[in-house]
């Protein structure tokens, strides 16, 4: 298979292709998504401001709302900020079918292998999904995998200036997810593997840990100046995360093989087991582990966890097809499997094997594109009909309902004295509950009157009286 520009161009429209055309509608959005939105918007009026209603949101990574920003500078409607948050994950998703592709060449100048790594990752259903949704998971994808690549390439090829720039790419994966602090111990084992403390002595690595300092420093400041401490952000995220549903790590598993499916992590273990003792194999073996494990240790796990990992599994499954490649020539005999009919066997499998995982890959999108259908009808509803400035909602409609009314003051319907004193005061203008929910002291105060319910009573809107 010939080297060359015009593959991974093919690569990329393929990948960006199917994103754009499956883009999802505008009545889903998740809870993360909405809260990037309303920081970004925050960010291109003042890029200092990391911040929604008025509160640093620095225990969320930077990258991605920064990212955002700097279209909303140009886009203001909500409906077309999000296209934009859709359209950059659907890019970095293209991006990093390439790099994939890119890197397998360099890994073993196999075209063909690099392929179908391509077509594995692009269909992969954790990366298909997350490729079209509002969230950091494609660009911290595209990061990672850079970050990998450039590490690998500039040791193969001693070029000093890739490994500076494969720390700087690393920095920015952190930036963009805080777990993306894991590869760091996969540059750790990879070098320590590949020539165990040997790298230490050499400058590049050095000035590469530098330059990663150098890209995080900014991050660090503002995390001193507005959460009490450089490494505050990192420690609240931690804490965010241990406060919600634990989940062990026998129910992760099972989670994941529900969304993968079981075909593409049958042959990622087949393609491991073709892995060898060499600079690669330690290479792919580092990038799986130690990414795996910066998921594993976290209490509370979801399978778009590991979406980042979406491209050493790809790898692993084309290293899977092309051993039951090997092993159905081998069978047959030589005689049997010319050259050409070596290629046609590849492709053939591949066919077989993508068909399903691409199937698999459409049924989570499908799940995936009905989260926040029935919040995001209600909250589109009542922004057209009752514009408002002051609103009071329910805990789970918090940033989807900053997403829907730009510029508004919204807070959380929780029983707290203040809370209840704006009421009785009728100070919300508008106020959103989703069941089961604490109705507070809304009926009692006299100062609202419900004029809307949607889904049987699951949603309900109050209005302030006129007086």
């Amino acid at each position: 298979m010939e080297k060359g520009p015009l593959i991974p161009a093919a690569l990329f429209l393929l990948a960006l292709g199917t994103g754009i055309l499956t883009m999802p509608s505008h009545d889903t959005l998740t809870y993360d998504g909405a809260l990037y939105i309303d920081i970004a918007r925050n960010l291109a009026q003042d890029p200092t401001s990391f911040t929604y209603q008025g509160i640093y949101m620095m225990y969320r990574p930077p990258l991605y709302p920064y990212t955002l920003s700097i279209a909303y500078h140009f886009v203001q409607d909500p409906l077309g900020q999000l296209t934009v948050a859709r359209l950059i994950s659907v890019i970095f998703f293209a991006l990093t079918a390439v790099l994939t592709y890119l890197l397998v060449v360099e890994m073993c100048g196999e075209g063909i292998k690099g392929v179908l790594a391509s077509l594995f990752y692009t269909f992969n259903p954790l990366a298909f999904t997350m490729g079209t949704r509002e969230l950091v998971h494609s660009e911290f994808t595209f990061f990672y995998t850079l970050a990998v690549y450039l590490l690998y390439t500039g040791r193969k090829k001693g070029d000093p200036l890739r490994i500076y720039l494969a720390f700087i790419s690393a920095g920015a994966a952190i930036l963009t997810r805080y777990t993306g602090l894991s590869i760091l111990a996969v540059f750790l084992a990879y070098l320590w593997l590949s020539d165990h403390w040997e790298w230490v002595r050499k400058r590049e690595y050095w000035i590469g840990a530098l330059l990663l300092l150098l890209v995080l420093a900014p991050w660090l400041y503002l995390g001193e100046l507005h959460y009490g401490g450089a490494l505050k952000p990192f420690s609240v995220a931690s804490k965010v995360v241990t406060l919600d549903k634990p989940v062990s790590l026998s129910d992760y598993l099972r989670l994941l093989l529900e969304d993968l499916g079981v075909l593409l992590p049958l042959l990622a273990v087949l393609g491991f087991l073709r892995i060898q003792k060499n600079e690669e194999g330690w290479l792919l073996i580092s990038w799986l582990f130690m990414g795996l494990m910066g998921i594993l240790t976290v209490v509370h796990k979801e399978t778009r966890f590991v979406t980042f990992l979406s491209p050493v599994v790809a790898i692993l499954a084309a290293e899977g097809v092309l051993l039951i490649r090997d092993g159905i020539a081998s069978v047959l005999g030589k005689r049997t499997t010319g050259a050409t009919a070596y290629k046609v066997l590849a492709v053939v499998l591949a066919i077989l094997f993508l068909a399903p995982t691409a199937e698999k890959a459409l049924a989570l999108k499908e799940t995936w594109d009905k989260f926040g259908n029935y919040e995001s009808r209600v909250l589109s509803y009542a922004s057209e009909e009752y514009p408002r400035e002051k609103l009071l909602v329910s805990p789970r409609l918090y940033t989807m309902a900053g997403f829907y009314y730009p510029g508004a003051e919204v807070d959380m319907a929780l029983d707290r004295q203040d809370v209840r004193g704006r009421i009785a005061s009728g100070y919300y203008d508008l106020i959103i509950l989703q069941e089961p929910a604490n109705h507070l002291n809304i009926e009692e105060s006299g100062n609202y009157v419900l004029v809307r319910e949607f889904y049987g009573g699951k949603f309900k809107i109050y209005l302030r009286k006129e007086n």
